[in-house]
C-alpha cells in the first residue's frame, strides 16, 4: 500500500503540518474531531508523497511549517 500524506493548515496558529494519512491526529484528512474544515483550520489532500505534501504546506505561507512529530519527524 502507498502511504499518502495530508498537509493541516491551522492560520490562527499560522501551522502547516504534514502528516501521514493513517496518523490519529489526521485520520485520512478528518483530523481529531471528524471535520476536514472549522473555523480555524483547514485539511489539503491527499498527497501521493510527502514531496508534494510538503510544498503544498510551504504554499500555506505560515511561520510553522514540517512534518508531524508522531508520523514524520
Amino acid at each position: 500500500m502507498i502511504d499518502k500524506y495530508w498537509v493541516y493548515e491551522n492560520w490562527v496558529r499560522s501551522k502547516a503540518i504534514v502528516h501521514k494519512e493513517d496518523c490519529s491526529f489526521c485520520n485520512h484528512g478528518n483530523g481529531l474531531h471528524g471535520s476536514r474544515h472549522t473555523k480555524s483550520s483547514t485539511w489539503h489532500g491527499p498527497f501521493v508523497s510527502a514531496v508534494m505534501a510538503m510544498n503544498r504546506a510551504k504554499q500555506c505561507r505560515r511561520d510553522r511549517t514540517e512534518g508531524c512529530q508522531k508520523c514524520c519527524p
